[in-house]
């Protein structure tokens, strides 16, 4: 059986929940992943932060972007009101903005669990975690082909 720790990411960066958004923030833009764990002071997983999920709650929403598609001249206030996202970045910390339910997959699972959990959620990466629920890595389509011989 060809495991998820033969094939996951390892080198990841974990943020504890008590992590501010400026910090996160400056994590996604060296980072070529969407996602970062986030963990509790027991190095538990507790939950995730998306760059979907600050540019959705923070920065514009889906309806607030079709408003915007039907009147392009309020783009010029919104860029205004985005500027005090810097402001607020300092304020807010990874729990503030974590999604806490994580579809997750133990190391030792099979990389056709982890298939078959990414079609059914219909996303495109999991955090792997150990027997002690601390993240250790990420598994992604790309590396469900490898394991597979694509």
């Amino acid at each position: 059986m060809k495991k998820v720790k033969d094939y996951m990411e390892k080198d990841i960066t974990i943020v504890n929940k008590k992590t501010n958004l400026s910090e996160i923030l400056k994590i996604f833009s060296n980072s070529y992943y969407n996602i970062i764990p986030v963990v509790d002071e027991n190095e538990i997983l507790c939950g995730i932060v998306s760059i979907e999920d600050i540019l959705e709650n923070l920065i514009l929403s889906k309806k607030e972007v079709e408003l915007l598609e039907k009147f392009p001249f309020f783009v010029d206030a919104f860029s205004e009101i985005i500027g005090t996202v810097e402001c607020v970045s300092s304020l807010l910390i990874a729990e503030d903005v974590m999604n806490k339910e994580v579809i997750k997959i133990n190391e030792e699972s099979s990389v056709l669990k982890a298939l078959i959990l990414m079609r059914k959620h219909n996303i495109s990466c999991l955090v792997v975690v150990d027997e002690k629920e601390s993240p250790t890595g990420f598994i992604r389509r790309n590396n469900i082909l490898k394991a597979l011989g694509c």
